[in-house]
């Protein structure tokens, strides 16, 4: 059974809120980064070719490598972004459960 306290954040409309938006944000950055990870992978099995062209007519850097590090740009562009989202949307909306469920004992 679950107490007094977990029933009234549960029931909390901001919690609720909060997981909804959280999870969104969670399940979409995952499946963009898994996305491109999977291109990249079937990319360097079914296309090596593509990937070891260089990227300009006499280049020295394959196309592969540019790849590789949009891929990490990606990751860290992510991270930075979710960053920005937990400081300054998720954080105060927690604060603002934890004020109403204080309030409300």
């Amino acid at each position: 059974m679950l107490s007094k306290t977990n029933q009234q954040i549960l029931s909390n409309q901001d919690f609720q809120k909060l997981v909804s938006v959280r999870r969104r944000v969670s399940w979409s950055f995952l499946l963009v980064l898994l996305g491109l990870y999977l291109v990249f992978g079937l990319m360097s099995v079914y296309l090596p070719d593509v990937l070891a062209r260089p990227l300009f007519e006499n280049g020295v850097v394959p196309i592969g490598v540019v790849m590789g590090y949009g891929i990490l740009a990606m990751i860290f562009v992510t991270t930075v972004i979710y960053v920005w989202l937990a400081n300054s949307y998720f954080s105060p909306l927690e604060k603002k459960v934890i004020a109403g469920i204080e309030a409300g004992q």
